[in-house]
């Protein structure tokens, strides 16, 4: 056992014999979570993190939060703007340690009205947070298992790691179970189609599009970590995630983060361009050829940048703001993405989540102001909820690191609730880009019933 704090210990293991799967199902407790990444990805995510039984539960509807504590079941009531009292809630503890996350908030944050969902009757958070006080840490370059414990109210009673790591060892795990799932009809009502050409004839030379979300759902019977787990196999990116929450879980995969601060260090990694890989090494080079070149998607990234860089000054010392890697091409299992590094250094009376309040969506993926944006989505009948937020960590040292949410998955009440994106031009055929999404839809869903899940 290694004491790096009054307030931290830590337990190393072999993890040669684990994975972060198995320590998942090994653990046993409520609001599990587990962020996730591969040896393939070693640049982009080196560890994995998973947790369960948090100290704490934020909450944050409107202008309040709830605040639940765990061990004493009381519950107290925040009022006032979600990121301020964000700020002022969050422990923060010096537990410096190798790992980018050793303890903290897991969550997300949404954007726009609760009832997001397909359902009316269905509403979430705009804002959900745990608090845990012990994570555990998979390094996937070393096979090493960390269990890192930090007393956040400086008590004298302190978890048993040992036994937790006998659990992890020798734990019991449950059969596994399946999933199946049957899309169901979202009809196109009027309101719909007219929101949509109300909106396309107000684009004009300095808004020449947007993107805007589309919901569909299906029913879902089985195991949420079983539907996991195929999302996995089939769509495997640096970011992974799975999040238990009171009576919802998100799960979903991302090719790279979206913004992370380490200490003074800003990083945010705008994507926009997307191609499909190809089936052999030489169509793998030709796609992204084709995908570096294509000039209307190097405009639209180039915008996606521009507007990157000027939120990021409003937070960091307006020099320090540089483009450190331009229009790289990152690989996914499926496909090609256009992403750029773009570097900051934060000003000392910020916070971490300073940065993630001006670089929150709907600006992150339209690449246009935020006020101008506002303007667009009041016309449109969908709000884009945790689909348009991002989910990821908050940790006691102050670090941050969140993943756009857009691709997610979110299961409640035995239905799976997912997003496509329709993007809007002078030139869009309504009645086109919704079949088109709705075979995206489709093929999304099919890719998921291959040898897993199954699709009724």
């Amino acid at each position: 056992m290694q004491t790096t704090s009054p307030r931290t210990k830590i337990k190393r293991l072999n993890g040669d014999s684990l994975t972060p799967i198995l320590i998942f199902r090994r653990l046993q407790g409520k609001h599990k979570f587990l962020l996730e990444s591969s040896a393939q990805h070693e640049e982009a995510g080196r560890f994995s993190f998973i947790g369960v039984n948090p100290r704490k539960t934020y909450k944050g509807i409107g202008q309040q939060i709830q605040e639940y504590a765990h061990k004493t079941g009381k519950m107290y009531t925040h009022s006032g703007d979600l990121f301020v009292l964000l700020k002022r809630l969050m422990p923060r503890i010096s537990n410096t340690t190798q790992f980018p996350f050793s303890g903290g908030a897991v969550g997300y944050i949404g954007h726009g009205s609760t009832t997001m969902l397909a359902d009316d009757t269905v509403a979430l958070p705009d804002a959900y947070f745990h608090v845990y006080e012990t994570i555990i840490v998979f390094d996937h370059v070393t096979d090493e298992v960390t269990l890192i414990y930090t007393n956040i109210d400086a008590e004298k009673q302190e978890p048993d790691l040992e036994e937790l790591a006998q659990q992890l060892v020798n734990g019991d795990v449950c059969d596994e179970a399946d999933c199946h799932y049957q899309l169901l009809d979202t009809p196109v009502h009027q309101q719909f189609t007219t929101a949509f050409q109300t909106i396309q004839a107000s684009l004009n030379e300095e808004i020449t599009r947007i993107v805007l979300p589309k919901h569909y759902v299906a029913n879902l019977q089985g195991d949420a970590f079983s539907l996991y787990r195929q999302l996995r196999k089939k769509k495997p990116a640096a970011y992974m995630y799975y999040v238990e929450f009171d009576d919802h879980v998100v799960l979903g995969t991302s090719p790279e983060s979206f913004i992370q601060v380490k200490g003074e260090q800003v990083i945010a990694t705008p994507t926009e361009g997307i191609y499909p890989r190809g089936a052999t090494k030489g169509e793998d080079l030709a796609n992204e050829r084709k995908l570096s070149e294509h000039t209307e998607v190097r405009k639209s990234h180039a915008v996606l940048v521009s507007a990157m860089q000027q939120e990021l000054q409003s937070v960091c010392f307006r020099d320090s703001v540089q483009v450190m890697d331009a229009m790289r091409i990152v690989r996914s299992k499926h496909a090609l993405h256009m992403t750029t590094r773009i570097e900051g250094q934060l000003l000392p009376m910020l916070h971490a989540l300073d940065v993630l309040a001006v670089t929150m969506p709907p600006f992150s993926v339209t690449g246009i102001p935020k006020e101008q944006v506002a303007q667009y989505l009041e016309k449109w009948p969908y709000t884009a909820g945790i689909f348009g937020g991002a989910l990821g960590f908050i940790g006691f040292n102050g670090h941050l690191d969140f993943a756009l949410t857009g691709q997610s998955i979110v299961v409640k009440n035995e239905t799976m609730h997912m997003q496509s994106m329709i993007t809007v031009t002078k030139y869009t055929d309504v009645f086109t880009a919704l079949q088109q999404v709705q075979e995206e839809e489709q093929t999304f869903l099919q890719l998921l019933a291959r040898n897993g899940g199954q699709s009724e």
